[in-house]
């Protein structure tokens, strides 16, 4: 009997010292555990390397306050103004005033452009030594307000060119960035459309109507709207689809569904439309994808390896406190099988989880309520810093509507 169980202890053992620690490719193995050298500050550029007290871990490197590059950056809406943070989430520098309302930002070479929602324009940023900076002055380009209010809702580059949702017009704006007139083409989306994400592949661009419960295709060497697909029928009864972000992983577009009814309230549960981008359909078998009753009215998405994130957070118009938002987390969507398998929701309570981006395997997440910017581990699944990178105005609201990884 000793010798047996002998044997079945030595077995355990090798077979515990011959487990694969699997890392993503922005992590390293330090003794046995997967961490992100850019940005752990007690791995901080190599395994062992720890930070001094008060020190932080930003590109690698240990660093104090203001002497820390951003990680990442945030659009203030409420602040009208974009913020830098250090991966542990603290801001450093100033925060750089812009138009009114910035709503996206997108890099465009090595200028961060952004664009604002109230003013209906784009500000061109610069990186310098000093920091965070404008590129000449503001506004760098006005796009032109037609009817009662202005309203862009989203900032993509692709191939050179910036792409605007302009929801006031329902219109798809393409800005040379290098031409003296920047507004090279505006494609006419349909009234009433309201268009928000922008997605490419294979030369179109998918753009979320929110408005009409479709998405456009437009073809991107004509410049012209090939084909709209209808995601009405993938709502719950009594509620609209209202496409919001989009993003491509392979030959299949996916979009957040809010989900919500006539009043944007009394939410269902957060959906994905998945789109076949070869054929421009709805892909079969898989539509809609039902993110669980843990998420409600979903507000972005983030590729982490073959990992789909989503965000979610349902608040009301009328909320006046953190007790009043339900449905938050993040819900992990698996790519690698072929069919995005849903997996379990990691909550986030307390936060209305909005726009997503990874930086060097590090996920960071603005609060569309609080005005934080929340560092979160997709491989221990959990938020593991918070920090108020947006200050609340003298309404006490405030809004980090992008966030994009610093460079």
């Amino acid at each position: 009997m000793t010798v047996r169980l002998a044997s079945l202890l030595l077995a355990s053992t090798l077979a515990a010292c011959t487990t694969e620690v699997v890392c993503t490719t922005a992590q390293v193995t330090c003794n046995g555990q997967c961490v992100s050298p850019s940005s752990d500050p007690l791995n901080c550029g190599a395994c062992g390397r720890a930070c001094g007290s008060g020190e932080s871990c930003s590109a690698g490197l240990c660093c104090q306050g203001s002497q820390c590059p951003p990680a990442v950056y945030a659009a203030c809406f409420n602040g009208s103004a974009v913020q830098g943070a250090t991966a542990a989430v603290t801001p450093v520098g100033a925060p750089v005033p812009v138009d009114s309302g910035p709503i996206s930002v997108a890099w465009s070479g090595t200028s961060l452009w952004v664009a604002n929602s109230i003013s209906n324009t784009l500000d061109r940023m610069k990186v310098s030594p000093a920091g965070l900076a404008p590129d000449g002055s503001f506004p760098t380009v006005s796009i032109p307000v037609s009817g009662f209010f202005s309203d862009l809702e989203f900032l993509a580059e692709w191939n050179g060119l910036l792409h605007v949702s302009n929801a006031a017009v329902g219109s798809l704006v393409l800005i040379d960035p290098a031409a003296l007139q920047p507004i090279v083409a505006e494609v006419d989306l349909g009234a009433g459309s309201f268009p928000q994400g922008i997605a490419f592949s294979g030369g179109k661009a998918y753009v979320a109507l929110n408005g009409l419960n479709q998405v456009a295709v437009v073809d991107l060497a004509t410049r012209k709207v090939t084909k709209t697909i209808d995601l009405s029928a993938l709502a719950s009864p009594g509620k609209a689809a209202l496409p919001s972000r989009l993003l491509a992983a392979g030959s299949r577009i996916y979009v957040t569904l809010w989900n919500l009814d006539p009043s944007f309230s009394a939410p269902g549960h957060g959906l994905l439309a998945v789109i076949d981008a070869t054929s421009d359909t709805l892909a079969p078998l898989v539509n809609p994808l039902d993110l669980g009753s843990a998420c409600l009215d979903p507000g972005g998405l983030a590729l982490h390896d073959d990992t789909l994130w989503v965000t979610c957070g349902f608040f009301p118009y009328t909320a006046a406190s953190a007790a009043d938002i339900s449905g938050a987390s993040f819900v992990p969507v698996a790519l690698a099988a072929g069919a995005p398998i849903v997996g379990t929701a990691v909550p986030a309570t307390g936060f209305a989880p909005g726009a997503i981006t990874f930086c060097n395997g590090v996920g960071y997440v603005g609060d569309r309520f609080s005005g934080n910017v929340l560092r979160f581990d997709p491989s221990a699944r959990k938020v593991t810093a918070q920090g108020l990178v947006c200050a609340p105005t003298s309404t006490g609201s405030s809004f980090v509507a992008d966030v994009i990884c610093g460079k």
